[in-house]
This record gives C-alpha cells, sequence and structure tokens, in this order.
C-alpha cells in the first residue's frame, strides 16, 4: 500500500505558519528581553532623537542585530552607504575584529561630524575611514582598486540611487561575503497599491531584482523597516 503523502499545496495557497504581529506591548518586551544597548549607543540615539529625522536612525534591535551579524562573520573589511549620525557605524565597529576596517559614506557633514565624535568616544575611529561624499562616486571610485574586496556591506542611504548601490555593493563585495539593505520593507508601502511615490517604486524595484537575482542568496527579515540580507554565491 502506498503511504499517504499529503497533498500538494495549491500555487496560491498561503503558508499555514507566518511572522507574529508586533504591536507596542510585544515589541517593548522584545526590547526588555534582548536588547543590550550599551551606554555609547544610548547617547547616541538619545542625542539623535532631538533632530527632526531622527526616525531615520536604527532601531536599537536592529544596531544589535548588525553587531551579531558582524561577530559571526568576522569581516575584516566593512563598507557603509549612508551613516547619519552614525548608529549602525558605531554597532558595526565595535562589534568587528580589532585588525579589521571600515570604510563609511555619509553626504551631510553635519551628521558625520556627531558620528565621528562617538566613535572617538568609543576608541574605534582609528580603523574607521570617513568620506563626505555622494556614495556613488565614492563607490565607484573604489571599485577600480577594491573590487571584490569587502566581506560585510551595509546599505541604508537615500532611495533614489538604491539600484546602483546595490550593483556597485555586489561588485564590491567578495564571493561569500555579506551584503544588507535597510528599509525593504519601506513603512510596509511597497505591499499597498496606493502608494505610487518614487521612493516606495525604487524600494518594490529592489525587492524584485534582488528575488530574481540567482548569484545572489537572500533574506527579507521584518526587523525595523525591514531588513534585507544578501549573500553573494561564490
Amino acid at each position: 500500500m502506498l503511504p499517504n503523502f499529503p497533498k500538494p499545496l495549491p500555487e496560491d495557497d498561503k503558508p499555514v505558519n507566518r511572522t507574529v504581529n508586533v504591536d507596542d506591548r510585544l515589541y517593548q518586551y522584545l526590547v526588555d528581553v534582548s536588547v543590550r544597548e550599551s551606554d555609547v549607543l544610548k547617547a547616541l540615539r538619545r542625542e539623535t532623537a532631538q533632530y527632526h529625522m531622527a526616525r531615520m536612525q536604527l532601531s536599537p534591535e536592529v544596531g544589535q542585530f548588525l553587531a551579531l551579524l558582524v561577530k559571526l562573520q568576522t569581516p575584516m573589511k566593512i563598507l557603509e552607504v549612508g551613516v547619519f549620525t552614525g548608529y549602525s557605524t558605531l554597532s558595526m565597529a565595535m562589534a568587528m575584529p580589532k585588525n579589521a576596517t571600515l570604510v563609511a559614506i555619509e553626504k551631510k557633514q553635519m551628521w558625520l561630524d556627531i558620528a565621528t565624535r562617538y566613535l572617538e568616544q568609543a576608541g574605534v575611529m582609528d580603523r574607521i575611514t570617513t568620506y563626505c561624499d555622494q556614495a556613488l562616486p565614492v563607490m565607484t571610485e573604489l571599485l577600480e582598486s577594491e573590487s571584490e574586496s569587502f566581506d560585510f556591506i551595509f546599505i541604508d542611504a537615500d532611495k533614489k540611487n538604491l539600484l546602483a548601490y546595490y550593483q556597485l555593493g555586489k561588485q564590491l563585495l567578495r564571493p561569500g561575503g555579506c551584503l544588507l539593505i535597510d528599509n525593504t520593507l519601506w513603512w510596509g508601502n511597497v505591499a499597498d497599491d496606493a502608494f505610487t511615490d518614487k521612493d516606495t517604486k525604487i524600494v518594490r524595484e529592489l525587492n524584485k531584482t534582488i528575488h530574481q537575482d540567482m548569484t545572489v542568496d537572500l533574506s527579507l527579515i521584518p526587523i525595523g523597516d525591514g531588513l534585507t540580507l544578501v549573500r553573494k554565491k561564490a
């Protein structure tokens, strides 16, 4: 007698299990039982909160997740595209090996000055190279001598050039390296057809591009505003 195998699911069938909805109460529980935010990170987050663009800053659980990934992969060369006030920069820099280096690109000097102050306070500034410039020309220049040399890349910058950042990032990333892109759920707007603004369309196009890119492994994680992890295949 043939075994009673389950019938295949129809193509449009939704998964039985799904990610839990995180309301305010559950989010606070998540933070209370999992986040270990250092004093210097907490001070930076609190200073940033006074600015009207504070929502651009990583949430503490995302910063801690970045740091954990860095500790797991132990990258020797990290590239960050988009620094803002430096919460992500600081999270990665304090987690990376002592002899590792980090290249950080930020177009606004005001934000870079804040980031630098906290990086110096944490004692990691000597291993960081900063560029106050548009990211595309800096990444293009880096390609001339550092193609496929970065172990870990984090992209959290303007959405207008997001597809170009992804393609350039892939060229700068070594095979087996990890590339992360923030804001890939874009406040949920990507799943709502009512949102037709340029930034939302670009994030949708990026997500589609990565999903169809068979040269990488990927996972879009519903943490923060959506974080996509990409591993470049050998």
